[in-house]
């Protein structure tokens, strides 16, 4: 990992120019362009608060705000990988003529996911003005953590997708099962109280950590509490360690990525 940062800071510049392009690429993607990445989040609070608040009379007072603040956190870790997938396939040319250490290729699409995720957060916030405080700054490693999870799950998926080109198809359905399976519509408590889910079944669920981070995100933003420290720290430590493992796993597999590419 110390190499990682050392590439980071000798390619500092052209990382900078990588991102301001992915960033202007992503907006010019859609023909609402920056307008959109307020409007998706918003309209898929709009969709379930309809489905689950209007049509099932469920999920409580402020549903609204609950359900946005978990999808913008979701969004984030899910789109990360989405665009990292193919991070190695798409600059095979700049990998070819400058040697870009393909970790750095990787990080890009996850800082830029890390942007838009705080611009959804901000508009998480700003509605949730009330319970705004010194305490709100908090986000701010929660929204690391995310990053570090995302890329440390993107350093494996971006180097199998260059062996095994289905991965990133197979990926879609996991992260498709992902959402439903992390408290993005509902409680945590709603699993882990209900009886007629088995005890191995809620130990899988806790150990979801987007699970703890979506939470933890509500406690922060919508009850203007603060999270757990020492299970912060718990997770942040787990999820360097994956990211070297990803780093060795991207090590051990670079020459023949450059072959093939």
């Amino acid at each position: 990992m110390l190499q990682l940062f050392k590439d980071l800071r000798h390619y500092r510049h052209a990382l900078v120019t990588l991102f301001s392009v992915n960033v202007k690429t992503t907006v010019a993607s859609a023909r609402l362009g920056w307008l959109w990445w307020f409007l998706d989040p918003l309209i898929m609070m709009a969709i379930y608060y309809f489905i689950i608040r209007v049509v099932f009379q469920r999920g409580g007072e402020n549903y609204h705000l609950f359900v946005l603040c978990g999808i913008v956190a979701w969004q984030f870790f899910a789109r990360s990988l989405t665009a990292a997938v193919s991070a190695i396939s798409k600059n095979r040319g700049i990998i070819r003529q400058t040697r870009t250490p393909m970790g750095l290729l990787i990080a890009v699409p996850c800082a830029v996911q890390l942007f838009f995720a705080s611009v959804g957060i901000l508009i998480v916030m700003g509605w949730s003005y009330a319970t705004l405080g010194a305490q709100s700054l908090a986000v701010l490693p929660l929204l690391l953590l995310v990053f570090v999870i995302a890329y440390a799950v993107s350093l494996f998926v971006a180097v199998t997708q260059v062996f095994f080109a289905d991965t990133a198809k197979l990926m879609t359905y996991g992260i498709r099962a992902g959402f439903f399976l992390s408290p993005v519509l509902y409680p945590t408590s709603r699993v882990l109280d209900a009886d007629n889910i088995p005890a191995f079944a809620k130990l899988l669920f806790e150990l979801n950590p987007m699970g703890w981070i979506i939470e933890a995100f509500r406690q922060v933003i919508l009850d203007g509490g603060i999270f757990n420290w020492l299970q912060y720290g718990v997770q942040l430590v787990l999820a360097l360690i994956l990211v070297q493992l990803g780093l060795i796993y991207l090590r051990l597999c670079s020459n023949r990525i450059v072959k093939m590419l």
